[in-house]
C-alpha cells in the first residue's frame, strides 16, 4: 500500500507545474495512510480541521448536520482529489461541516502547518493555493446558479456531467440531498431519465 499510494501521489504532485519531481517525492514521502470503513468520519462538526487529505481509492462526502439531525451534502470527492481547509476559518474554528467515507477508503494525510511548510519551501504558497481557490469558486458560482435559476430535473441532468466518474456510485438519499429535493422525487426522475435514454 505503502509504495502505491506513493505513487499516485508523486504522479498527482509532479503534474503541477511549480513543483519538480523531487518536490513530489518529498511531498510523497511526508504523507501517512489511512484506511476508512463505509461510513467512517474523517472529521466531526465541532472539530478543527488541521490536515490535508489525498484520496487513494474510495469516495468521501462532505455534510452539514442540522440540530435535529437532518443532513445537507455539501460536496462529494473521488481518487485522486486533495483535500484541505481553503478558508483560514476552517482551520482555525471549529468545523461546521463533516467528512465521511461513503464506501471503503484508502487515504493519505498530513497536517496542514507542515503541508504549508513544505509548499512554501518549493514554490509560494499563495501559487500553490490560488489554484485551488479559484477552482472552488468557480464550483460555487456555477452550483449557486443552477440552484436559484433551474428546476430538479435540469440539476439532476447538469450532476450527472459533472459527476460522471462516481454518480452510480452515490446512493440516492445522499444525491437527493446534493440537489435539495426528497429521495421519492429522485427516484421518479431517475426513472424518466433511464427510460428517455
Amino acid at each position: 500500500m505503502r509504495q502505491a499510494g506513493s505513487l499516485s501521489l508523486i504522479s498527482y504532485f509532479a503534474d503541477k507545474p511549480y513543483l519538480t519531481l523531487d518536490n513530489a517525492h518529498a511531498l510523497a514521502e511526508s504523507f501517512q495512510p489511512m484506511t476508512l470503513e463505509k461510513r467512517e468520519a474523517l472529521l466531526t462538526t465541532g472539530d478543527v480541521w488541521d490536515s490535508v487529505v489525498f484520496i487513494e481509492s474510495g469516495l468521501l462526502r462532505l455534510f452539514y448536520l442540522t440540530e435535529e439531525g437532518k443532513e445537507f451534502n455539501k460536496g462529494f470527492f473521488a481518487e485522486g482529489e486533495l483535500l484541505w481547509p481553503m478558508a483560514p476559518l476552517a482551520r482555525e474554528q471549529p468545523s461546521l461541516f463533516s467528512i465521511e467515507s461513503i464506501e471503503h477508503s484508502q487515504i493519505w494525510y498530513m497536517s496542514f502547518q507542515k503541508f504549508q511548510s513544505h509548499i512554501a519551501q518549493y514554490t509560494g504558497w499563495a501559487e500553490f493555493a490560488l489554484s485551488y481557490v479559484e477552482r472552488l469558486a468557480n464550483q460555487k458560482y456555477l452550483r449557486e446558479y443552477q440552484f436559484l435559476v433551474h428546476d430538479a430535473k435540469t440539476r439532476y441532468e447538469l450532476l450527472r456531467d459533472e459527476l460522471s466518474n462516481v454518480i452510480d456510485r452515490l446512493p440516492d438519499y445522499h444525491l437527493a440531498s446534493y440537489l435539495g429535493i426528497t429521495h421519492v422525487a429522485l427516484s421518479r426522475m431517475k426513472l424518466k431519465y433511464h427510460t428517455k435514454s
